[in-house]
Order: structure tokens, then C-alpha cells, then sequence
């Protein structure tokens, strides 16, 4: 199948609200032995009714993904004053987390626009022959295992930008409206800071739950985007053993409901899940999940709101102040790709003379920003770890000993060299700043905003699977010397990590949540317990932590 293929289809269905049966299966199609069971309650999640159309993204029995397509209209009392249904497809998740059922969008939207409006049932008929699988191609793996041996041998095929597996590499030509990847603009600015907590918690394959009102393709695209940006890279996988092969992905089951609460809690906890719900009623399920996401609900006018992440035992997690100056970083190079894009080819600002690490010269400013500030812009200091006591005397003690000078090889100095080798050499983004016969920036905003998209999500992908690469591989490098300094067959019972192995990955080492993080990756990753050494500041003679 090529890129811009649709998929072909193993089943069609049409799912209604009948006010005496509830959610109904109206009208169905599929290929010989595919059961249907509960496709209904996955089309229709609770609070539809509040919007107009939707999108739903959901798993249907380990080997489907499905795509639903929610239309309403207003009707008699009798229906509520409102009629709606949804028409779906199910296509084999051999092409990929969504088996690219996105690509059928624009058609399911019509169809079911049809079916509410004029009961248009030719029209689902003649779908369903024009792309249903036939009988060689409808066969699909035996077993799991199978499916799964598939899905990890297809990952470590693919290999990304630059000779590495930098992940979601977007086609050359305009991609389908619906690509879940072109919400990456909109999840950053939805999370900010928040958005590395939660990628290190699907690093750790924790089951993520994110609880939201609709629309629902918004959610599921959230939980698409955080399954590919904390993927494995194919490099990455080399320093680490077979028997983590399982966990190189983690699963995204996209939407979820009350009826999925049985087969939630039978799946396997080590591999994790990201998946998003309507329903409430999930999130009081402590047992169910690892870390909720509660989403807020739109108010267009209102003061800022910010999700919020809460463990199971109702631990709230920030972002770190590492995180924090992270992100302003991304932000401002985003900024600078957008300019670039926008400029002509002797318009960009910073001049053709300048080196390759233009992109990034900003960057000092933002990294050595001071993160003390009692008022962050857009509410960030409610979602951002404070700065400790003891991190504001250890910057308070740098300046006073170096004479306020700024000219020294300082912590940002450091950051702004880590950040520079994540995106120094990224090609797309070095071609957009650099490339003096780049085409200017479509006319139509529409077309540019979906160009920005696809360029940020190339972008930020490339970047969480090169900073993934540089967790495992700094671990597995510090695991291998502590194994070479013991006698030969035995083991370090517990890894030593000091503060400046855990600065050198590129996390904060004021932070316990960041410490906790090292920890569980080398226990999940490499079967190892970690002490990780907690930063402090030594005033005549004494270390106060």
C-alpha cells in the first residue's frame, strides 16, 4: 500500500441511538468471522451529543483499529430534539498504530452525513464494496505474539531522518488533513512543560488514562502523538537486551469507555497503555491506570488551564525547572523555523554568512533565563516544580563566586550544548534556515498552518527520540562500567548515579520526580536498581541538601 493509499477496510458499520434499545449496530458489513461485539459503545462515547461532529479513534479486539465518524442533527422530541449517528471502519493495525484509517475521514464524514440526513444506505453499500478486504488479503496473524513480532520487527526497520530512527518521517507531499500528526503544535501548546513529565511516564510504559470532554479526535490524537514520540529509536535498541522487545512500543488504545474497564485491567502492566476517556467514572478506578491526565474543558474567553497529572495515589507531578527552560527553548526555535519559513530567500534575518549553529544562538538567553521568576507567563509556575532552597543557593553561590560574571562555563552553558546536539543537525530544520532556494511560505493560511504543523512534527519527534536515545545509551554506558569495575560474572547489586550523570542526561538534578525516573528506567530497561545521588551545596564544609 502506498503512502497516500487508503486502506482497505474489514468492516463498515452504522451505529444510531434508538431511544428504547440505546446504542445500536443499524447497518453492518464485514469480513467473514470479524466480530462486531461492542463497536457501538466505542463509536458513541458519552458527551458526544455536546458537539456537532467528532472523530473517534479506538482498538477493537488487539488487531482493528477502528475510525468512527459522529454526526447529529436536531429532530423531534421523541429524540431528544436531536438525531445522531456514527459510521465507522475497522482496518488491520498491521499499517501502523491507526492502520491509517485517518485516510478514510473525509468519505466516513460524508457518509454519515448522508445516513442522518437522507438514510442514504446505497451509499454505505457501495463504500463497502469499493474498499473491503477480500479473502486473501483479510487474513491476519494468528496470535498476538505474532502481531506484536510484526509491530516490533517493522520498528526497528524504520530509521527516520538523518540515518537514524529520528521517528515520524511525514510524506513529501501535503498529508492527509486528519494525520493525527498534525495536532503536534497543539498538544505542545496544550501541555507546555507538562508535555516531558508525561513522556517520561509512557518512557516508563506507565498505563496513562487521560480523561477529557469532546471532541474526542483531539484526545486520541494527544495519545497517537505520545506513542510515537516515546517509541524506542532503532539505535537506542541496540544497547538494549531481546528480552525488552515487547517494550519498545507502548500500546495506544485511543478512545475508551465503562465497557473497556474489564479488559483494561487484564492487560499486562509492564508493557503500559496510553489511552483517552469520556467517561469519569474511569478516573475513580485507582487500580486501573498508573497516571491520570485530566484534561480541562474548553472555555473559550477564560484564564488558562493546564491539565493535570495525578498518580493513582493521588501524587500530583509537575514539570521541573529543567523542563521548564526546555520548552521555552522549543518554543522560541519553533518561533525561528516559523520565520525562516515565512522569509524569502534573502530575507532571513540572521544572513546567509552565518555557521550551522545559527538556529540556535538564541538559545542562551532562554536556557540562562533565571527560573525564579514568581510570575511565569500563562500560569506556568502552577504546573512547574518550585525552585529548592537549596538550587537557589547553589546559583546564588556560582554568581557570587564568580564576580556576577556570565562569561564561565555555567549549567546553561551545558544545557545550551545539550539542546544544540539534539537539534543542531536535523536536516528539515537546517534545510528551512538555511537553504537560500527554499520556497516561500504558501499564501493560503490554511495550507501554511498545515506546512507548520508537519514541520513541528517532524521536528519534536526527531527530538524526544534522540533525547530517548541519550537516556538509554548514557544508562546502558554507566551499567556496563559499573559491571567492568566488579569481578567478571557479577553483578553491582545497586548502580551508583551521581548528580552529574543524572545532569549529563539532560534532567534536573534538583528534582526527586527526575530522580525517581532514573530509577525506574534502569529497573524497567535493564533490570537494575539505581542509588541516585541527590544534588546539594557544601557551605564551609557541610553538604546541605
Amino acid at each position: 500500500m502506498s503512502r497516500d493509499e487508503a486502506p482497505s477496510i474489514a468492516a463498515l458499520f452504522q451505529v444510531v441511538f434508538d431511544p428504547k434499545a440505546g446504542y445500536t449496530t443499524a447497518w453492518k458489513r464485514s469480513v467473514p468471522e470479524l466480530d462486531l461485539s461492542g463497536v457501538e459503545y466505542k463509536s458513541l462515547p458519552s458527551g458526544l451529543h455536546g458537539v456537532p461532529q467528532d472523530l473517534v479513534y479506538f482498538i477493537h479486539d488487539g488487531q482493528h483499529a477502528g475510525i468512527s465518524s459522529f454526526a447529529q442533527q436536531e429532530a423531534d422530541q421523541a429524540h431528544r430534539n436531536a438525531s445522531f449517528c456514527a459510521v465507522g471502519v475497522l482496518v488491520s493495525v498491521s499499517h501502523g498504530r491507526l492502520g491509517k484509517g485517518w485516510l478514510h475521514a473525509p468519505s466516513l464524514r460524508q457518509l454519515a452525513d448522508g445516513v442522518l440526513k437522507h438514510n442514504d444506505i446505497g451509499a454505505l453499500e457501495r463504500f463497502w464494496e469499493k474498499h473491503r478486504l477480500d479473502d486473501a488479503r483479510s487474513r491476519q496473524p494468528s496470535s498476538r505474539d505474532e502481531i506484536r513480532d510484526s509491530l516490533v520487527t517493522s520498528l526497528k526497520r524504520k530509521r527516520g531522518l538523518s540515518g537514524v530512527s529520528d521517528g515520524l518521517k511525514l510524506s513529501d507531499s501535503t498529508i492527509a488533513t486528519d494525520h493525527p500528526a498534525l495536532y503536534m503544535p497543539g498538544l505542545l501548546d496544550s501541555f507546555g512543560p507538562l508535555l516531558f513529565p508525561l513522556y517520561r511516564a509512557a518512557l516508563l510504559r506507565k498505563r496513562i488514562l487521560l480523561i477529557g470532554s469532546p471532541p474526542v479526535q483531539v484526545n486520541c490524537n494527544a495519545v497517537y502523538l505520545l506513542s510515537v514520540i516515546s517509541g524506542i529509536p532503532q539505535p537506542a535498541t541496540e544497547a538494549l537486551s531481546p528480552d525488552t522487545d515487547s517494550l519498545l512500543r507502548t500500546q495506544p488504545l485511543f478512545s475508551v469507555g465503562v465497557a473497556d474497564i474489564a479488559s483494561l485491567s487484564s492487560k499486562d502492566d509492564r508493557t503500559g497503555w496510553i489511552a483517552t476517556s469520556t467517561d469519569d467514572i474511569l478516573g475513580d478506578k485507582h487500580k486501573l491506570y498508573d497516571l491520570l491526565v485530566e484534561l480541562p474543558k474548553p472555555a473559550p474567553g477564560s484564564k488558562r488551564q493546564w491539565p493535570r497529572l495525578r498518580t493513582a495515589d493521588g501524587k500530583i507531578i509537575k514539570a521541573s525547572q529543567r523542563d521548564l527552560r526546555r520548552y521555552r527553548m522549543l518554543q522560541a526555535e519553533l518561533k525561528r523555523l516559523r520565520l525562516a519559513r515565512n522569509s524569502h530567500a534573502d530575507g532571513v534575518e540572521s544572513g546567509g554568512s552565518e555557521s550551522d549553529e545559527a538556529p540556535m544562538l538564541g538559545s542562551r538567553h532562554i536556557l540562562a533565563e533565571s527560573a525564579v521568576s514568581d510570575k511565569l507567563p500563562d500560569g506556568e509556575n502552577e504546573v512547574v516544580e518550585p525552585v529548592s532552597w537549596t538550587a537557589a543557593a547553589y546559583n546564588s553561590f556560582l554568581w557570587w563566586a564568580s564576580a556576577g560574571s556570565t562569561q564561565g562555563d555555567t549549567d546553561a552553558d551545558e544545557e545550551m550544548r545539550f539542546e544544540h546536539e539534539l537539534l543542531g543537525d536535523l536536516p528539515h530544520l537546517q534545510d528551512v534556515l538555511q537553504d537560500e532556494d527554499h520556497d516561500p511560505a504558501p499564501a493560503d493560511s490554511e495550507e501554511a498552518n498545515q506546512l507548520d504543523a508537519e514541520e513541528t512534527a517532524t521536528m519534536l519527534t526527531s527530538y524526544f527520540h534522540r533525547l530517548t536515545e541519550h537516556f538509554i545509551t548514557s544508562m546502558a554506558s554507566i551499567v556496563n562500567e559499573a559491571d567492568d569495575e566488579t569481578e567478571e560474572g557479577v553483578e553491582e547489586d545497586e548502580i551508583a548515579i551521581t548528580a552529574d550523570d543524572v545532569r549529563a542526561m539532560g534532567l534536573d538534578v534538583w528534582s526527586e520526580n527526575d530522580a525517581e525516573f532514573v530509577r525506574e528506567m534502569l529497573r524497567l530497561w535493564f533490570d537494575r536498581e539505581a542509588a541516585v545521588a541527590v544534588e546539594g551545596v557544601r557551605m564551609c564544609g557541610v553538604k546541605v541538601c
